[in-house]
Order: C-alpha cells, then sequence, then structure tokens
C-alpha cells in the first residue's frame, strides 16, 4: 500500500493541510496511493492555526473509519496519523498529526547553552543571531527566523518520530513538502529535511528509499501582510515587510543548494488588507486563504503524475487562474483544475446545506425512515462528529468557505447565503419555470429516496453518507447539468 507522507511545516503548512481536507472530504481523488500521512511541524503547540487543522483531521478520521475502504465519495481518501501506519501496535510514538517537540518553552539562547560557552563562541553566536534571536522563546516557533529555525530543527532528524517514520517507509511511498518561503519555520524545515532524507550517508532506517523517494514541494511566497506596531509603540510583533526579501533569498539558496525534488510549485499573491499581527500561540488563527487552498491543489496533482513521468528531468509549476479577478469562480480555473475540484465542491457544497437545513424536516421521507435518521442523529456520537465537521465555527466547512470568502481576493465559487439550489453556484444556475422547480426539497427527497432503495446496509450513518452522494450527484448531473 502506498502512502503519502505530507509535511506541513510552519503555520502556513497547518493551513494548506486544512484545505487539503476539505477537497478530501468532498471526494476529490487523490491517485498514486492508497493513504495520506500528514506531519505537521510546528514548535508553536498553541499555535491556533496548527490546532484548528489538528481538530480537523481527528474529525474527519472520526468520519472516514466507519465507512470503510472505498475508492470514490465523501470522506473515502484515507488520512492516518504517522504512529498507526506500522498497523501492528507497535508504535511507540505518540498517536498524533503534530510532530512532539517535547514542549520547548525556553529562550534560544538557554537551548544553544549560550551562557556555558567561552567568549570566543559567544562573540560569534552574536554575529549570527540578534539579541531579539536569543532572547526569544521557542515555545512560539522561530518568528519569522529560519537561521533559528535551521538549528532547532536540526535536532529532529535523530528523534524517535523520524526514525519512526523511516522505519516505515517504504519503496513506492511518496514524499511532498509544504511550506512558505518567508517565514521562520518553514523556510528552515523544507531544506534541512530534504537535504537529510536525501542523503547519501543518512543513518536513518531505509535510508535508500528516502533517497529514491519521489518527492514534491510547495514553495509559498508571500501572500499576505501583517499589521505594523504604531510609532513609538514597543510591541511584539514581525515585520512583514521584510517578507520579500526573505524570500528572495530563500529562492537563491533553493537554486544553489537544493536537489532531490521531482516536482516543486510555487504560488504567491500580492498581500490585500494587512491581517493583526500575532506572532505566536492561540491568537495566530488566521483566516483560510484561496492561496492555501491552491497550494492544497498542487499535492493532487503531484499524485496524478505517474511515477515515469516523474523520474528524470525535474517539474517546475506556477499556478495561474485564466483572468486576474478579485472573486474566484469555478470558470476561472482552467479546466484541468475545473474537472478535478468543481463537481465534487458542487455536491458536498449541497449535501452539507441540505443535510444542516432540511433533513430534519424529513423524519418520514422513506431514507430517513428507514434507517431511522432522527434518531441516530440525536443518539449516535457519529452524527455529532459529522456536525462538528460541517458547523463548527472554529474549523467546520461552513466557516472555511466563509473564511475563503472574506478576503479582498475571494472564494466566490458559491453563493453562501443563497437558500436556493438553483442559484447557489455562481457560474451555473438551473433554469426553471412553472413546470419546472428545478432542484428544491421534493427534488433532493425523491433522489434520497430513489438512492436508498440500492443502498443494502442499514447503518443509518453509512446509509445516509451514500445516499446523499447518489442523490447530489445526479442532481448536479441532471438539473445543474455542469460541466
Amino acid at each position: 500500500m502506498a502512502k503519502l507522507f505530507v509535511f506541513g511545516i510552519g503555520g502556513t503548512g497547518s493551513r494548506v493541510i486544512r484545505s487539503l481536507v476539505m477537497l478530501m472530504a468532498a471526494g476529490v481523488k487523490i491517485k498514486n496511493c492508497d493513504k495520506i500521512v500528514p506531519i505537521i511541524i510546528d514548535p508553536d503547540t498553541q499555535n491556533g492555526d496548527m490546532n484548528r487543522t489538528v481538530e480537523l483531521l481527528k474529525t474527519y478520521k472520526h468520519l472516514h473509519d466507519p465507512l470503510g475502504k472505498r475508492d470514490e465519495g465523501f470522506f473515502h481518501t484515507n488520512i492516518s496519523t504517522l504512529s498507526s501506519i506500522a498497523g501492528d501496535g507497535s508504535s511507540k510514538i505518540r498517536d498524533s498529526f503534530v510532530y512532539d517537540f517535547g514542549g520547548i518553552n525556553k529562550p534560544f539562547k538557554d537551548h544553544v547553552g549560550y551562557n556555558q560557552l567561552d567568549i570566543d563562541s559567544q562573540a560569534l553566536v552574536d554575529l549570527l543571531f540578534t539579541p531579539e534571536n536569543l532572547n526569544n522563546s521557542l515555545d512560539v516557533g522561530f518568528r519569522g527566523s529560519p537561521n533559528v529555525g535551521s538549528v532547532v530543527l536540526n535536532e529532529i532528524i535523530d528523534s524517535p518520530e523520524m526514525r519512526f517514520f523511516a522505519s516505515n517507509f517504504q519503496a513506492g511511498d511518496r514524499i511532498f513538502f509544504v511550506s512558505s518561503i518567508f517565514g521562520g519555520t518553514g523556510a528552515a524545515g523544507f531544506p534541512l529535511l530534504l537535504k537529510n532524507f536525501k542523503d547519501v550517508h543518512s543513518k536513518l532506517p531505509n535510508a535508500s528509499s528516502l533517497n529514491s523517494a519521489l518527492t514534491g514541494a510547495m514553495v509559498v511566497l508571500p501572500y499576505f501582510s501583517l499589521e505594523q506596531p504604531a510609532p513609538g509603540v514597543d510591541a511584539d510583533f514581525i515585520d512583514s515587510n521584510t517578507f520579500t526579501t526573505k524570500a528572495k533569498d530563500a529562492l537563491s539558496y533553493y537554486q544553489n543548494h537544493l536537489t532531490g525534488v521531482n516536482a516543486t510549485y510555487y504560488i504567491g499573491d500580492t498581500p490585500d488588507k494587512p491581517l493583526e499581527n500575532n506572532p505566536g500561540r492561540a491568537s495566530q488563527k488566521n483566516d483560510a486563504h484561496l492561496v492555501e487552498l491552491l497550494s492544497a491543489l498542487s499535492i493532487i496533482d503531484f499524485m496524478d503524475y505517474s511515477d515515469n513521468e516523474l523520474t528524470g528531468s525535474a517539474h517546475y509549476h506556477e499556478f495561474g487562474l485564466r483572468e486576474d479577478v478579485d472573486n474566484v469562480q469555478f470558470s476561472h480555473f482552467d479546466q484541468e483544475t475545473r474537472d478535478r475540484v468543481a463537481k465534487q465542491l458542487i455536491k458536498f457544497h449541497y449535501f452539507t446545506r441540505y443535510y444542516t437545513t432540511h433533513v430534519p424536516e424529513d423524519a418520514q421521507a422513506a431514507y430517513a425512515k428507514g434507517v431511522d435518521l432522527a434518531g441516530a442523529m440525536r443518539n449516535e456520537p457519529i452524527f455529532k462528529e459529522l456536525n462538528k465537521f460541517l458547523t463548527s465555527p472554529d474549523f467546520g466547512y461552513d466557516s472555511w468557505l466563509r473564511e475563503l470568502n472574506r478576503m479582498e481576493r475571494t472564494f466566490s465559487v458559491f453563493q453562501l447565503n443563497e437558500p436556493d439550489f438553483n442559484r447557489m453556484v455562481s457560474d451555473k444556475q438551473v433554469e426553471t419555470g412553472f413546470l419546472n422547480k428545478g432542484i428544491h426539497q421534493g427534488s433532493f427527497v425523491k433522489e434520497l429516496n430513489r438512492a436508498s432503495e440500492s443502498i443494502s446496509d442499514r447503518e443509518a450513518y453509512k446509509a445516509t453518507i451514500k445516499a446523499f452522494e447518489i442523490a447530489t450527484n445526479n442532481l448536479v448531473e441532471d438539473k445543474l447539468k455542469y460541466s
């Protein structure tokens, strides 16, 4: 069983994985692997972006596992923790989607033993690191300083987690890195991990498989800016005015020193309104951004390539819209991207809207009555997990979509406040008339009832998900006629 290990490094890595999970929930297919193993690397254990993504991953896993192995449909992709991949219960590492840094909570100067160094060594350290670098606590990450990150992250290669990862890495597995190039954790972590995985002298288990593994990377260029403190205010902040300079320096380093990546993806955008400047911890929880969603698509694109296509000369990709617009709709994607995601997201959106709005009214409909859906929704924990995934104000699907619509460049594929299913998709409406009501509650019930007749499983959750997969597919094909 081929696996894809996705290393989400730093805050941007977590946010991209959040969008990837939404695509997987909608049933977007990812080829050439049986399992995705996200590994989030961020020393800021209280980071709001990271913890929100972790909760989303846990909820997704709760929803996927009862459905069993499937090749298509909502929640069909297997997303697993690193510790679970051995399959025999032998793992001695924590069952988590996050790499365990062991609670680093001291200043960088204490981490490197600055006060125990001799005078000459202290002078060298002072040349390499600013006083702010030395005094900043590591439990909020590396605060836009990759020189700090490269020192701390270098220690993780010999950790139990990395050795467990390497021990369970097999020929045919692939690796994908997601990181920003203008911050601290991502800019330091990506080249460091890549260098160690591709080191022919590596002491890691299965080093030869790691050396030859097909590897992709999404390099995220600056796409947001941060508020600056008022003049004269001594504030704890990250200076986003340095993002472009840092990105240029990192690109120069990558060009001259980075090898072993079979496909590299680049994306960025002109920053819009500055975000609140939160260097770390729980307050660092930014709205989802279109760039993060498009970055998640790079993972799907990478996995579309066969082994033979990726072997040989390196591939380089950038993402572009058909038009430079502020309100991005499906029609602004090229046909290949639309074919990958549009229908799946539309079907999942229809499911979400109908399930959260109308299903409680359908208790006597055949599809609901046959599995006592009303009772199951009240009493079975799995339906509480489904509600969390769809409607949680912190990490749910609805919140994710609304965040994407709060930016200046919005992901406006749906009319979010539109109750009429015929008008929900921004670039395609259902033609209606006196004798044709299009998509409405009655047509949904009809399709759900018809679908339930073909489903042998009487377990409420499985039967409901399957019925909605069939019903929304028929409505998109026959009523919306989306292409």
